[in-house]
């Protein structure tokens, strides 16, 4: 059964969109790469053949192996004073939001919580402005 397109609003849940980054010849890795601190990505000066790296769950004290770009970017990235600020433009603010969370969808009102510069309306406005920005598209049943 096939539903129609639905207009998102200011509750539709967005997310990175895996299949974008695969049809679209783009590499999320790069993307990801491309998000992280100038100290950072000179201990990366590559997106590939990086291994995984063994990472402690500060809840659980469960040890899983991890993504070394993206705990980087996590562990150290994000506790920058400027990583998510008003000097980035939206569309990166948003793309390291979703890094961050695992990339659990949120809706633009939610977004907007993270990035209180940015209203959820011109949050909602820049996804839904009919092009696709690093992979950021609506997450389908969600909302």
């Amino acid at each position: 059964m096939t539903t129609g397109w639905k207009r998102p609003s200011l509750d539709t849940k967005f997310h990175i969109d895996d299949d974008w980054w695969k049809t679209s010849g783009k590499d999320l890795r790069v993307a990801v790469r491309g998000q992280l601190c100038r100290d950072c990505q000179a201990r990366f000066p590559d997106h590939r053949n990086l291994e995984s790296v063994d990472w402690v769950d500060p809840e659980t004290a469960e040890v899983v192996r991890a993504d070394a770009l993206l705990q980087s970017l996590r562990g150290h990235c994000a506790k920058q004073p400027d990583f998510i600020s008003n000097a980035n433009n939206a569309v990166s603010n948003i793309f390291r939001i979703f890094l961050l969370n695992g990339n659990q969808p949120l809706t633009p009102r939610e977004l907007a919580q993270q990035m209180p510069w940015t209203s959820a309306e011109t949050i909602l406005r820049t996804l839904a402005s009919g092009q696709v920005y690093m992979g950021i598209r609506p997450a389908s049943g969600l909302d």
